[in-house]
């Protein structure tokens, strides 16, 4: 027999409504800090009978949410109460709801660990003896399909039906869905989860290592190795960020900033350097006014490989694009690499630079926030499945139409708050 989990409950008690609409807001919000999802990703609901929950609504920013914006939807068919129209994924809350009868809080989330290891779709057998009290003994992996679909639901749906004893269930290229008896619980099987999957991440890395600890410096060298791709660089060149206002932008390299003129590239208050051909390349083919050098250790060391980033995560393809291109800096040849780099990134809000990690460009900070976190995360991805050796991609059809509703709807929602 499976083990009793902790917070087991035996009978239904539902949030009142005006609770659980505010803790929905403040688990939203809570998401977001804690680096659990980026932007509008992810979403909460929570029970408030044995017939209706209320969820966060589609397409809106958690930092500014309110009680007023959350949603009734009925368990039984996703109808809902009101004009503001609920998460797409109200139908995988009403799953969990339907068949777990004293769950009263849900939060499917885009948690970093958990969703890499959700690529390899492999299930997590025999969890760890620290971890077990909380997940169970076996963390399941629902089949993939597009986010937002009938056919998402019906995978999840039958993974749920599948692992009744599991209140933790990963979603292949997307993420997790924890199905608490409160906010406390559903939180903590989202801690625990991702606690799981780091360890199992490690794991997997001494396993094909050979090393007795671990380390992520030895781990990217190690992938980097078994590519054929070296080690990581000891230095990389500063490739600058900036911020365009009409015809010229402020650029930023090191501790130098000088404005840039977009036409003919010269400094206004000082001497550019050869970055700024970049920056003017790829303003000139695209309507953006950030760019940003990315360089945490991952980026650089799958920018090493000389390869384009395929998605292996949904919000990759929608946040960033339908790949990434990889693209040298030569520092003999600046004007044919820089003309390069303006190609790949076109309708694309990423390009990587070979050994120096990659430039993001967006419109806001969230946009930058957003950018250095899915990137990241998807630099983590490509290492660690090709250590798993099961480096699985989103399907480029689903990649290019959710990128083009991203663009086309959610990206402006959040740009008119």
């Amino acid at each position: 027999m499976p083990p009793v989990l902790s917070y087991r409950k035996e009978t239904i008690m539902a949030y009142e409504i005006e609770e659980a609409k505010r803790i929905v807001v403040e688990a939203g919000k809570k998401l977001v800090e804690s680096g659990l999802i980026a932007r509008t990703w992810g979403n909460v609901s929570a029970r408030i009978s044995d017939t209706q929950f209320v969820i966060t609504p589609s397409g809106r920013a958690y930092e500014d949410l309110t009680p007023e914006e959350i949603v009734v939807v009925n368990i039984d068919d996703c109808s809902y109460e009101g004009d503001i129209k609920p998460s797409s994924e109200k139908g995988v809350h009403a799953a969990a709801y339907r068949h777990h009868p004293t769950v009263d809080f849900v939060i499917h989330t885009h948690q970093r660990y958990a969703t890499i290891v959700s690529i390899t779709g492999m299930e997590i057998r025999n969890v760890y003896s620290e971890y077990r009290d909380v997940l169970g003994p076996v963390v399941p992996c629902a089949e993939y399909a597009m986010s937002t679909t009938n056919s998402l639901r019906k995978k999840v749906e039958r993974c749920i039906e599948m692992n009744p004893s599991a209140r933790a269930i990963m979603m292949m290229h997307h993420g997790t869905l924890c199905m608490g008896d409160d906010y406390d619980h559903a939180f903590k099987l989202a801690d625990t989860l991702e606690k799981c999957c780091e360890k199992v991440i490690k794991d997997n890395y001494l396993r094909h290592s050979w090393e007795k600890e671990y380390s992520d410096d030895a781990k990217r060298n190690f992938f980097l190795g078994k590519n054929l791709a070296g080690t990581m660089p000891e230095n990389i060149c500063d490739l600058g960020s900036s911020i365009r206002n009409g015809n010229i932008f402020t650029l930023t390299v090191g501790d130098t900033t000088v404005d840039v003129d977009m036409q003919t590239g010269l400094g206004i208050n000082g001497i550019a350097p050869k970055v700024e051909k970049l920056h003017r390349a790829i303003y000139n083919a695209q309507d953006c006014t950030m760019i940003q050098h990315l360089k945490t250790p991952d980026v650089v060391a799958v920018s090493c490989l000389g390869e384009p980033m395929i998605p292996m995560i949904d919000d990759f393809a929608q946040i960033v694009g339908i790949d990434v291109k990889n693209c040298p800096w030569i520092d003999g040849d600046t004007d044919d690499c820089a003309k390069e780099v303006g190609k790949a990134i076109n309708s694309r809000n990423a390009v990587l630079i070979e050994g120096n990690g990659a430039l993001v460009t967006g419109n806001s900070d969230g946009d930058m926030n957003a950018l250095e976190i899915i990137m990241d995360k998807g630099a983590e991805a490509v290492i660690d499945c090709d250590i798993f050796n099961r480096p699985h991609y989103v399907p480029k059809t689903e990649c290019m139409l959710m990128r083009t509703v991203y663009l086309a709807k959610y990206s402006k929602k959040i740009d008119e708050k």
